[in-house]
């Protein structure tokens, strides 16, 4: 972050000095077509000039006011983005979290689902043999919502450590 912060700085003091030498006339001109044309550059020969703006030569005290105020408002854009883009680290964390739990209760849900299953139909060896295919599809769906709880947990973790490193200066 600092280091855009200084590249911006150093941009700003190469650009701000060749603004301060460039010409202070703005032409206002009309060419053989009839359109109408602004520029700081003189109008060719044949246009018709209607209007030309000389702009006062501004005092260095007023220039480097400027400057100050432009590297102000560049700080504090730098900052506000800076703010905006922690607080979408933030949120994106807490929904991650938020989905993390959700996922942890939806497998704790099934696994129990598929211990009252096991336990209504296997509770004797003709039952469980009768009823094997749906027991172990019912283990199968709780052994599912385990591993979409993991990783769940595992984007939660991610998220979690973007956050902390987005909130470190």
């Amino acid at each position: 972050m600092k280091s855009i912060l200084i590249f911006a700085i150093l941009f700003l003091l190469a650009v701000a000095p060749s603004g301060a030498g460039a010409q202070n006339k703005v032409y206002t001109w009309t060419d053989s077509r009839g359109k109408l044309h602004i520029t700081d550059d003189p109008p060719p020969a044949e246009a018709s000039v209607k209007d030309v703006v000389e702009a006062p030569a501004a005092a260095p005290a007023d220039i480097q006011q400027r400057r100050q105020q432009r590297l102000q408002r560049d700080e504090t854009r730098l900052e506000e983005k800076r703010r905006s883009d922690l607080e979408d680290v933030l949120r994106r964390a807490r929904e991650t979290d938020e989905a993390a739990q959700e996922a942890v209760q939806k497998a704790d849900e099934q696994t129990q689902r598929a211990l009252d299953y096991r336990k209504r139909f296997g509770n004797t060896p003709s039952r469980r043999e009768q009823f094997k295919y749906k027991i172990r599809a019912e283990e199968e769906k709780a052994e599912a919502a385990r591993l979409e709880a993991q990783q769940a947990i595992d984007r939660a973790r991610v998220a979690s450590e973007e956050a902390r490193a987005a909130g470190k200066p």
